[in-house]
């Protein structure tokens, strides 16, 4: 009998994206401005937001655009998203994550990510 195991790269995508938004440090996870006008469509985030992963057989190269907390040390946040993502992602589908690339687009005050949020709400309001 041959059986064969596959993910699609959004699945992994998403255990990353979920995975990342639960480290300390990292704010938020960055899409392009067409993720960001789907997102106004949507009424919860894309998990998948800022996310790619190229994947070969049972290997996975993860590219992440983060907005992290200013005042957090980007290289431990780093180390703490690719050793999160390296466990989930092995975990949940017995891929291994041989790289990831992390880029930092910005650094949020917590005055920013304040006035951000209630932004949000209210753009929340008004649909």
């Amino acid at each position: 009998m041959q059986t064969e195991l596959k993910f699609d790269d959004n699945v992994i995508a998403k255990i990353v994206g979920i995975t990342s938004s639960e480290v300390k440090g990292i704010h938020s996870m960055h899409g392009g401005m067409i993720a960001n006008v789907a997102d106004k469509l949507r009424k919860e985030d894309d998990p998948t937001k800022g996310v790619s992963v190229d994947t070969d057989d049972q290997h996975v190269t993860v590219n992440l655009d983060a907005v992290l907390r200013y005042g957090e040390s980007a290289p431990d946040v780093f180390d703490r998203a690719t050793k999160a993502i390296a466990k989930n992602v092995k975990d949940m589908t017995g891929m291994t994550v041989d790289g990831v690339t992390m880029t930092v687009k910005d650094m949020l005050t917590e005055d920013e990510i304040e006035a951000e949020e209630a932004k949000n709400n209210d753009d929340n309001d008004k649909k």
